[in-house]
């Protein structure tokens, strides 16, 4: 499946930022039910990079063309929400963006990004397997770290009942470089990535932000910002090599 172009903002919050933010805007924040009936579910990401951090230092330079190799595990451990895992690229080309994803099975998922071996497949996903395949064969990405956090995500409804964005807060972010084997709520990451009593808020939809929404924030003083969860990791806790001359 390819997700097409869409925008994506993202704001480091306060919960206090959150909470009034969630008040002001009662009426039109909707839980996403995909996930759960509130719309809270854990994610479990496994990241691929190269052994020189290739993907961290083209994201820190701003090279405007890359992309990003990972394994998203949804679900819980007790099974209430249903375990779900998917093979994704992240391709950034400038200021567009697009997802392309593939759901497996974990151990299938885990094959294709250690060994670059993939399933076969209809040729819609044939062609992001094989996307997939020459990154971890060609460009030597490899399961790098583990992320983990708790998600709060919201459809957000104008007047009229349209949804122009899919509005999502993420805390409890956590990560780990070693036992590279995700698994549903995986309670196995204990580095933290952002500080307590703070969120990410991830803002995308295809058009545009609703201007009651963007004038709410740009008063509270809420901006956008740049950030990656896998690169805060590294910045924080993993080893960074000397900048590549790639």
């Amino acid at each position: 499946m390819e997700i097409a172009a869409r925008f994506e903002h993202k704001y480091v919050l306060t919960h206090a930022e959150r909470d009034t933010l969630l008040a002001r805007f009662a009426g039109r924040f909707q839980p996403d039910t995909l996930g759960s009936p509130s719309g809270r579910y854990p994610v479990v990401s496994l990241y691929c990079d190269t052994p020189d951090r290739a993907c961290y230092w083209d994201a820190w330079r701003g090279v405007p063309s890359r992309r990003k190799l990972r394994l998203r595990l949804y679900g819980t451990a007790d099974g209430a929400i249903p375990a779900a895992t998917f093979l994704e690229i992240k391709h950034r080309d400038g200021s567009d963006g697009a997802k392309r994803r593939v759901s497996l099975d974990l151990a299938a998922a885990m094959l294709a990004v250690t060994d670059g071996i993939v399933p076969p497949r209809p040729p819609d996903e044939a062609r992001i397997l094989e996307e997939a395949r020459q990154l971890v064969a060609g460009e030597g990405f490899r399961p790098a770290c583990v992320i983990r956090y708790d998600r709060h995500a919201h459809r957000f409804v104008d007047d009229a009942g349209r949804e122009p964005l899919r509005i999502t807060f993420d805390q409890g972010i956590r990560a780990r470089f070693d036992d590279l084997r995700p698994r549903p709520e995986d309670d196995g990451c204990a580095l933290p990535v952002l500080g307590e009593g703070r969120c990410l808020m991830e803002v995308k939809g295809a058009s545009s932000v609703p201007y009651d929404f963007a004038a709410h924030l740009s008063a509270a003083g809420i901006f956008p910002r740049s950030y990656s969860k896998y690169s805060e990791s590294v910045r924080l806790h993993g080893a960074t090599p000397a900048l590549s001359v790639r």
